[in-house]
């Protein structure tokens, strides 16, 4: 599989989220980080060229898939720690 066909599944996306907000929490560095990540998968959007019917739903769902996971992640950082 190519980068760009991985980068088109949004459960990978989601995961970055996870992790940033699993280790950093929700100081500056992890929001830092996740406007990075944000502006970084718009890029990946403009660059991927226009959306077909059938992907359309999962091309746009890493963006969303981002910050849930990412409050998920701090969520489950405050509870364990």
């Amino acid at each position: 599989m190519s980068l760009v066909t991985i980068l088109r599944i949004p459960f990978i996306w989601g995961f970055i989220g996870l992790v940033i907000g699993a280790i950093l929490g929700a100081n500056d560095l992890a929001i830092w980080l996740v406007a990075i990540l944000l502006i970084s998968f718009l890029v990946f959007m403009k660059f991927s060229g226009p959306a077909k019917d059938d992907g359309e739903g999962s091309l746009f769902a890493g963006g969303s898939a981002i910050m849930l996971a990412w409050i998920v992640g701090f969520i489950i950082r405050g509870v364990l720690l």
